[in-house]
Order: C-alpha cells, then sequence, then structure tokens
C-alpha cells in the first residue's frame, strides 16, 4: 500500500498537465474566435469608409470619413494589444530572431516619438555606452516595441525635463550567458513618478497608476504589460524604480550575442532581376538601403526628395519603390498616391521610422508595405521581393475566381471591391457549396473564409490538397480571414494556402494581391471605352468625364450608384418642391448641392448651389425650383442613355 501513492501522485500530474495544455488549447482557440468575430464586423465598416472616400464626397461627408477611419484604427490598434496579451498568455506568441542594428533602432525609435514631446520643455535623447555592440541578435520588432511603449509611458507623464534611453553591458539581474553577453535598458524620465504600491502591481494587464490616470492621460493599461511578457519571452529580467515627485527609471534586461557587422547570419533573399526606386533624404539611410539591396542582386537607383522621386518614377518602370514618410519636400505617402495614379502595378514599400497605426492602415488600404526602421537586412530584401511585380503566383487553366465567405455584408463589399477593379468572381456561401463549385473546372483560384457553416476553410482546402496527392498540380488557395494568427506565412502555408488576405481587406491589398495572381494587368484593368467625343458632353444632366474620372469606367456598378442617387434625392426634391421657408430652402439646396456634384450631376449641382444662395437671400426662386425639379427628371432619363454607353 505504501507504493501506490506515489503512483496515484504521478496520475494526478499527468492529469493537471492534461488539463494545463487543455486550458492552453481553450486560449488559442478563443483568441481566434475573438479576432474572427471583431475582425470580420471591421471588414464591412473599413470596406465601406474606403469606397465612400473614394466617391470624391462633399467637404463635410470627407470630414467625417476621416474621423471614422481615425476611430476605426484606434480600435484595432486596443484590439491589437489585447490579441497580443491572449497570444502570449496561450504561448501563441514566437520570436523571429534576425540581427539587430541597436543604435539605428534605438534613434530610428526616437526620432518616431518625437511628435510626442510636449513643445520645447521635454527633450528626449539616447545616451548608448562605447562598449554596446553595434549588431546583436534579436526580434528587433518585438524589441522596438518593448521601447516604445516604455518610452511613450515615460513621455505620457513628463511635462518638463527629460526622457533617456540608457543602453549598456552593465546588468544587474541576468547572468551573463556563455559566449554572450547581457543588454541593460532603461528609460530614464523626470516626470511625475510613482508610490512604491503602485510599482508593485504597474505591470498587470488593464492597470495604471491610479483610477484617474486612463481619464486624465487616456491608454487601456495594456503596453507595460505587454513589455513584460515580451522580456520574459526574449529569457530576460523588467522593473522599475520610481520616487514621487522625482521621476521613473523603467529597465529590462535581455541575453543576447554580437553579430559581426561583416557576417552574414541568414539567408538572403534573392533580388536578381528587380530594379527599385530608393527616395531617403538621410545620407547614412540612402547608403545602406543601396549597399543591401545591391548585394541580393537588386538594380537600385537612389535619390533624395519626393521631386527627384516623382520625376524617376515618371521615367522608368521599376518594380518596386521603397519611399521614406519624412522627406525634405513632401511626405512619402503623398508621393505613393501620386506614383499610384500613373504607376499602378508599381510595387511600393514605405520605410519610415514612423510606427503610426493610422499610417499603418492608410498604407494598407493603398496596398503598400509598411517596414518600420530599423530593418534587418533579409527584412528589407523580404519585403522588396514581396512587393516586386515580379513576385507573381501562376494560375493553371481558368482564371476565373471562386469566393467562399458565409457573412453578406463582407460579400457585398468584396464584390464591389472587385467591380471596382474589373475583375468578375463568383461566390459560395459555405465550402461545401464551394467544392461543388470547383468541381466545375470554370475556376482558377480559391478565395475562402475559414468560419463557415457545413464545411469550413480549413476542411475545403484539406480535401482540395489531398485531392493533389500524388499529382504534380497546385490550385491557388487564399485564405480570407479576420484571425490574425493566420497572417503569419509560416501558419498559413502549413494548413495548405498560398496567401492571406487579413480581414478588413483594403482595395490596395485586394488589388496587390490579383496583381501577383496574373488576374489583374494593364490589358484587363477597367478603363473606359472609346466613345463618340459627344458621349463626354459636360452640357449633359450627368457628366461623363467626370463619371470616369471618379469612378473609373461606366457600368453597371456605375448605373446602380446613379440609382441609388435618384432614389435618396427623390425626397429632397420632394421637399424643394413644397418649402415656403426661405432658410429651410436654402439648407435644402445645401444638402442638394453637394450629393448632386458628388454623382457627376454637375448642372443640377449648379442649380442648386444658386437655390441656396438666393433662398438665403430672400429672393424669389419659384422659377429657380422648377428648374431643379425639370434637371432631376433628366437626370433620370440620362440614366437610360448611361446603359447604352
Amino acid at each position: 500500500m505504501t507504493y501506490k501513492k506515489p503512483n496515484k501522485t504521478v496520475e494526478e500530474l499527468e492529469k493537471a498537465v492534461a488539463q494545463a495544455d487543455a486550458i492552453a488549447a481553450q486560449k488559442s482557440n478563443f483568441l481566434a474566435t475573438m479576432s474572427h468575430e471583431i475582425r470580420t464586423p471591421m471588414q464591412t465598416i473599413y470596406g465601406l469608409l474606403e469606397l465612400i472616400a473614394l466617391e470624391n464626397p462633399s467637404e463635410n461627408i470627407a470630414s467625417m470619413v476621416k474621423t471614422a477611419q481615425s476611430a476605426s484604427s484606434s480600435l484595432l490598434e486596443i484590439l491589437d494589444d489585447v490579441l497580443d496579451v491572449a497570444k502570449m498568455d496561450a504561448d501563441a506568441m514566437e520570436l523571429d530572431i534576425l540581427e539587430v542594428p541597436l543604435r539605428l533602432l534605438v534613434r530610428g525609435m526616437i526620432e518616431a516619438l518625437s511628435v510626442k514631446v510636449r513643445g520645447a520643455h521635454v527633450e528626449l535623447i539616447d545616451d548608448i555606452g562605447s562598449d554596446v555592440p553595434f549588431v546583436v541578435k534579436g526580434d528587433p520588432k518585438r524589441l522596438r516595441q518593448i521601447l516604445i511603449n516604455l518610452c511613450g509611458n515615460a513621455l505620457k507623464f513628463t511635462h518638463e525635463g527629460k526622457v533617456t534611453v540608457h543602453v549598456s553591458t552593465n546588468a544587474r539581474h541576468i547572468e551573463k550567458p556563455e559566449n554572450g553577453l547581457v543588454l541593460r535598458f532603461e528609460v530614464i524620465d523626470s516626470g511625475i513618478g510613482m508610490s512604491e504600491e503602485v510599482c508593485d502591481k504597474l505591470f498587470q494587464s488593464f492597470t495604471q497608476a491610479d483610477n484617474t490616470t486612463s481619464r486624465k492621460y487616456g491608454g487601456t493599461g495594456l503596453g507595460l504589460s505587454i513589455a513584460k511578457k515580451l522580456v520574459e519571452l526574449m529569457d530576460g529580467d523588467i522593473g522599475v524604480t520610481s520616487i514621487e515627485g522625482q521621476g521613473s527609471n523603467f529597465w529590462f534586461e535581455i541575453p543576447t550575442e554580437e553579430v559581426s557587422t561583416d557576417e552574414n547570419t541568414v539567408e538572403l533573399p534573392d533580388l536578381v532581376g528587380i530594379s527599385v526606386l530608393s527616395v531617403e533624404d538621410h545620407p547614412q539611410g540612402a547608403k545602406e538601403i543601396l549597399t543591401s539591396l545591391r548585394s541580393m542582386g537588386a538594380k537600385v537607383e537612389s535619390c533624395a526628395t519626393y521631386a527627384e522621386g516623382l520625376r524617376l518614377a515618371k521615367a522608368h518602370p521599376y518594380d518596386v519603390a521603397v519611399i521614406d514618410q519624412g522627406l525634405p519636400d513632401g511626405l512619402g505617402i503623398d508621393l505613393i498616391r501620386e506614383i499610384q495614379s500613373f504607376r499602378p502595378f508599381m510595387g511600393i514599400v514605405m520605410y519610415t521610422v514612423r510606427d503610426d497605426i493610422g499610417l499603418s492602415h492608410s498604407l494598407n488600404s493603398l496596398g503598400a508595405a509598411y517596414l518600420t526602421k530599423p530593418a534587418s537586412r533579409a527584412g528589407l530584401g523580404e519585403a522588396v521581393k514581396n512587393s516586386a511585380r515580379q513576385n507573381i503566383g501562376t494560375i493553371e487553366g481558368p482564371t476565373r475566381l471562386l469566393i467562399a465567405e458565409d457573412t453578406p455584408s463582407v460579400r457585398d463589399i468584396l464584390k464591389r471591391q472587385l467591380d471596382k477593379l474589373g475583375v468578375v468572381a463568383d461566390f459560395a456561401t459555405n465550402g461545401k457549396k464551394a467544392l461543388e463549385a470547383l468541381e466545375t473546372g470554370r475556376y482558377g483560384i480559391l478565395f475562402t473564409d475559414l468560419h463557415m457553416p457545413e464545411m469550413d476553410g480549413y476542411q475545403l482546402t484539406k480535401t482540395l490538397r489531398g485531392r493533389e496527392e500524388n499529382t504534380d498540380k497546385h490550385f491557388p488557395i487564399v485564405v480570407l480571414t479576420a484571425d490574425v494568427q493566420m497572417s503569419q506565412r509560416e501558419t498559413y502555408t502549413s494548413h495548405g494556402f498560398d496567401e492571406c488576405l487579413l480581414k478588413p481587406v483594403s482595395l490596395g491589398q485586394l488589388r496587390g494581391l490579383l496583381i501577383r495572381w496574373r488576374l489583374l494587368d494593364e490589358s484587363n484593368l477597367k478603363t473606359p471605352d472609346d466613345k463618340p467625343e459627344s458621349n463626354n458632353d459636360e452640357s449633359r444632366p450627368i457628366n461623363r468625364a467626370c463619371l470616369i474620372a471618379n469612378i473609373g469606367a461606366i457600368d453597371e456598378n456605375t448605373i446602380e450608384m446613379m440609382e441609388m442617387f435618384v432614389d435618396m434625392t427623390a425626397p429632397l426634391i420632394a421637399n424643394i418642391k413644397t418649402e415656403k421657408n426661405h432658410h429651410e430652402l436654402s439648407e435644402l439646396g445645401h444638402s442638394l448641392k453637394g450629393g448632386a456634384r458628388s454623382a457627376c450631376c454637375n448642372k443640377l449641382g449648379d442649380l442648386a448651389s444658386k437655390l441656396q444662395d438666393d433662398a438665403g437671400e430672400g429672393k424669389d426662386c419659384s422659377d429657380l425650383v422648377k428648374d431643379i425639379i425639370e434637371g432631376f427628371d433628366l437626370i433620370k432619363g440620362d440614366i437610360e442613355v448611361l446603359r447604352q454607353f
């Protein structure tokens, strides 16, 4: 009997381990589900905002769209923080060990945060020891994330004085590894400081200094918790010392190894045959881009200004442009927009010190890659390679697209986006119906959601890949998902997918993918057909030239938009017809003016503008109202003419 207790203890331990594994799996599943459930409606919200912004809205509508996009970006930023915490709790986060150029990382981070310095009363500086290696092994993205969180926190609570980022090899808490070293990072501020009691609980999730902190300073209280978990993931230690009224010192220590600047520690991508335009005004930064990309085989041309970058892009069809955000004569994102207007198929990489969620989403909507400085040589090379037009997938046989998606609003947005791009697609509402459609042989590529009834995207892909076993065939499958974990290449390829479209899908992101798979190029980019010049006559009720400039073509989607304009404007016209109060009539004229001009009904817009002015001055507007009613009726008839366009 005395020997049964150890056996029972072993059984209990095994049971406890199994329960712990089950809880970890449950956390991971919760992470995927939460990501899907939140990001799926964001597909509709962000997609619609993007489409509205493309419709040349009035100034008032454009301002509201911009505000809504900013709020959406903030929501996604909070969501990303929550997902980081959940991912680490579920042991689902892995580090990408690359080369980390420490001085570039720290100074680039400081440059990015300089906009948060409150006037001239706070100085943000670095202090890096002379014995600190220039390049070490580590995860540059996560190391930067830790420093951004700590420095952002310091700036938030420092109203005057300075914030110093100190890096040294003087470790106090971590033992030096064999053949390695320990780096100590300190973010020292002269801010409001904290009590010992607050310091003890500061690194817990959703915790701030006190209950008034979030109201006064903002934030979710997740930043320091994420920093702590990331440091621990790096086998390091983190802490804080602080005195109320005298500032704080947030520190962390991590083990690492020095990398020789002459050593190539990772396999670099092959960029032979890829031409690159680099627009970078910092001399050292420009030299590094030039040297790095040329060493991988790319042909690179470099310039330092917005104007020169624009001139070169007009003169040569480069495969990829690598553009900084802060240029001496303009913003990189404006240069990107201008280049895309005449080089829609040039790959774009924004390479900048700014770590800005709003900028990230703006670039995503343009289909441009977003890379924060300093990236490793491999990171920069991969970004260029993935953006290059030459990096195109192959579709064998038919090129028609099938999309498996069960959410009606997502299908609607995707259809409108594809219509705008001129790409035809069919939809299936679940994996089972998609499988039946694919058996017809009409399709050459599949976009599939993951969570669908009857048969989900995983099972659909597993079935298709099973049929390809022992053959040389490979059917392209793109996962269309709100699961942020699936966006990692090693994750989606392990499930049999070729690419990932993460919801919310932007128009630019979708266009880039279609280009890579040869579903979109200059020959099938939707453009207006050649028509007699009279069809562009500005005297018509609906201005053809305006429609083509705003939408790209006159097609079924355009007709639908005009019909929606008529339906939505009819009640407004009815009110104008009966309204006698001059003030109200002027307001109605203002409302009609914006809507009519946005819909390219310029003549009606001009009449509405006159109604706004004349009614506002108390003039008799009876004849003008008749002209407006007649003009609106002419638009209805002109829509029928457009059907023949």
